[in-house]
């Protein structure tokens, strides 16, 4: 009879975190806490200080973590504040490719949607809409993350129109 009381979306972003995230996406989501799994910015003690200033600006916590810590660090944190009052828990997960977010649901986290944007321009890589360029790898890692959510689309922002990702180039 409970409802899930955490709840867990996530974003592709090549940038990570900056100030669209902790300003638009904290507003509409209404999330409390972020988790970027991300390899190279686990060793970046300059770039982490500047993501946790845009964080804490928005008094928000974040967990920086490599990619296969990401889900170990996503089920504490669901079941450290798991509750039967009050509103849902909301975990924010922020990923530089659609890779991270593949390894995330074949370890076993639950995420509701996930939203992608600035995937920049790179060598064999591909304009698909927007800022989003992706090569056939980043498609199959995209198929893959669709057979664990239902709410997979392509998105500028949260008040944006939702763009539906092609399965090949």
């Amino acid at each position: 009879m409970a409802a899930e009381k955490v709840s867990v979306v996530a974003r592709v972003d090549n940038r990570l975190i900056h100030g669209q995230i902790a300003v638009t996406w904290k507003q509409a989501l209404e999330f409390d806490a972020v988790v970027v799994p991300d390899d190279q910015l686990v060793n970046d003690r300059l770039n982490k200080t500047i993501m946790n200033m845009a964080l804490q600006s928005a008094n928000l916590t974040g967990e920086f973590v490599s990619v296969d810590n990401g889900a170990k660090t996503i089920q504490r944190l669901k079941q450290e504040h798991f509750s039967l009052l009050g509103r849902p828990f909301k975990v924010f997960v922020v990923c530089r490719t659609p890779a991270a977010v593949r390894k995330l649901v074949e370890a076993g986290v639950e995420i509701a949607s996930v939203t992608l944007w600035n995937m920049f321009n790179q060598d064999n890589k591909h304009k698909i809409a927007g800022t989003v360029y992706m090569n056939q790898q980043d498609l199959d890692d995209v198929a893959t993350i669709r057979q664990h959510v239902t709410d997979v689309c392509i998105q500028g922002s949260p008040y944006g129109k939702k763009i539906e990702i092609p399965t090949n180039l």
